[in-house]
């Protein structure tokens, strides 16, 4: 079994307010998986910055995680995700759709270059299909 990289269980927060701290994140980044730990980082003078990171135990919490905690609102600013290795995300949430899609093509539509490769990474998230 291959040891997954850091970065790969890795979310990187931006927007942070100065209200928010460790103990706050680990509690709202919990509800996606099991964490290893979370950080804010701090200036030379030890002043929190608008931006941390969030350890996840397992790599799979990642793109979990980016779905559903990405624009939440945390003391009156709104969060921005990205994977800890700093590339994009994008997400197609579908909540009903009227035709019949299998794994297959969502697999296959997540692994293609949708739009001439305006999405690289390609999220599917939440379908439900009547």
């Amino acid at each position: 079994m291959q040891i997954q990289k850091e970065a790969d269980k890795t979310v990187f927060v931006a927007n942070l307010g100065s209200s928010a701290n460790e103990e706050i994140l680990f509690e709202l980044f919990l509800q996606a998986g099991p964490l290893k730990k979370v950080t804010i980082a701090r200036d030379r003078e030890g002043r929190q910055r608008s931006y941390g990171f969030v350890y996840y135990k397992h790599a799979e919490a990642v793109p979990y995680a980016i779905a559903l905690l990405n624009g939440t609102w945390l003391f009156g600013r709104q969060i921005r995700l990205q994977y800890g290795t700093g590339r994009p995300v994008f997400c197609i949430i579908i909540k009903t759709c009227s035709f019949q899609l299998t794994h297959l093509d969502l697999r296959r539509l997540q692994g293609s270059n949708v739009a001439s490769g305006h999405f690289q990474n390609l999220l599917i998230h939440n379908v439900l299909c009547t």
